[in-house]
């Protein structure tokens, strides 16, 4: 019992020692940034905006919601020739995918959907790549310079993925999600969680050739 006891306290220790060294420095912050590196301008002829999470009752969850903020901005400032929602993860009941979801927030924001185009199959990010891809294939033409909207911590695994999965010629758009809740200093535990789970994908795409 008293070995128990001790255990548990050295595992309660270690618990609170990262929670403050999580909390207290710029742990979070220096680690999103890494992640978002290299920091692109967003201009180019194709925009990929990359689904997220959404809730069950059909509507966008935090990361979907910040890219398809930072997707309004950007069709706003830039004119892109085409512009590709990837995702199809089901939101809720009402059986629209999370890509679909991202195009009617930025449509309902006023912007012209015209050269707009949702892809609503894939699953993973690995699967964003491949039916991106394969859209971009099908149409006429050279598609020119491929911009990749996504979460900060998200940008170093995406890019890789897109690059391996044969397009070349990509450039990060990264959307300051992580960055920008690391303000909120009882945010950062639950970052920090995000951040690990993020390089564990990293780790896991790599052992499977996806980067």
């Amino acid at each position: 019992m008293w070995k128990i006891f001790i255990w548990l306290r050295a595992a309660a220790a270690l618990v609170g020692g990262i929670w403050l060294v999580v909390t207290f420095t710029p742990l979070v912050d220096w680690w999103a940034r890494l992640l978002a590196r290299p920091w692109g301008d967003c201009q180019g002829d194709v925009m990929i905006v990359l689904s997220g999470s959404a809730l069950t009752d059909d509507l966008l969850g935090t990361n979907s919601y910040w890219r398809s903020v930072y997707a309004v901005r950007e069709m706003r400032r830039h004119v892109f020739r085409q512009v590709i929602f990837s995702g199809g993860n089901r939101g809720g009941p009402g059986n629209k995918t999370t890509g679909e979801l991202m195009r009617d927030f930025v449509r309902a924001h006023g912007i012209d959907m015209t050269n707009v185009t949702v892809e609503s199959v894939s699953s993973s990010t690995r699967g964003n790549a491949v039916e991106s891809v394969a859209l971009l294939r099908q149409g006429a033409g050279p598609h020119g310079k491929v911009v990749l909207l996504t979460s900060d911590a998200h940008v170093w695994r995406a890019l890789r993925v897109f690059r391996k999965a044969g397009l070349m010629e990509v450039d990060a758009c990264p959307v300051p999600d992580v960055i920008k809740r690391y303000g909120n200093w009882d945010s950062r535990a639950e970052l920090f969680v995000e951040l690990v789970t993020e390089t564990a994908k990293i780790g896991w795409y790599r052992w499977q050739g996806w980067i």
